[in-house]
């Protein structure tokens, strides 16, 4: 009788400590990186520019990217820092996982991209090192102008006025009449 007890005991106790290492086995990963572009740091990005980056899994050619994890920030100049995180139970051993990154501004126009595969291992001992993900641009906005006085309208009429505010901003004024 004490054989069985002791028996039942030892499976109890394997099942028990086996539950905790299944539960214990996700990890939360932090992958960090910097989208870099070729023109150097000096290259202006419109300053309501956002960056967005993916991690995401390519594993089925015919099929959209499954996203794993992202992360958004705004941006001023490059180099961007990033980091995301994402649950070891997310990624499936044998798959293969790649970065998307892009910059958009405020009307959602995409401004730089990356046009190479930035294949990533998500599980890997080096994931402590920071990912390069360079970045091309795709199309080249004119800033908005932050002026807010116009002295060289002084003496213009109206509509020249306008068209000389449109010209340098690229926006369009609308004028309330009170």
């Amino acid at each position: 009788m004490n054989k069985f007890y002791l028996a039942i005991s030892i499976i109890c106790f394997v099942a028990i400590n086996d539950a905790a290492k299944v539960s214990k086995g996700a990890q939360n990963i932090i992958l960090t990186g910097r989208a870099t572009f070729s023109g150097g740091s000096t290259t202006p990005i419109e300053p309501d520019g956002k960056l967005t980056v993916e991690l995401q899994d390519t594993s089925l050619a015919d099929a959209p990217a499954k996203v794993i994890a992202r992360a958004t920030s705004k941006v001023t100049k490059f180099p961007v820092v990033f980091g995301m995180k994402y649950s070891s139970n997310q990624i499936t051993p044998g798959h293969t996982y790649s970065l998307q990154a892009n910059i958009r501004n405020k009307k959602n126009e995409l401004l730089y991209t990356n046009d190479v595969s930035i294949l990533v291992t998500p599980l890997s001992i080096d994931r402590r090192k920071p990912i390069e993900v360079p970045v091309i641009l795709v199309k080249k906005t004119k800033p908005t102008s932050k002026k807010s006085q116009w002295p060289e309208l002084v003496g213009k009429k109206g509509n020249e006025a306008v068209q000389i505010i449109k010209k340098e901003t690229g926006n369009i004024l609308i004028l309330n009449n009170m």
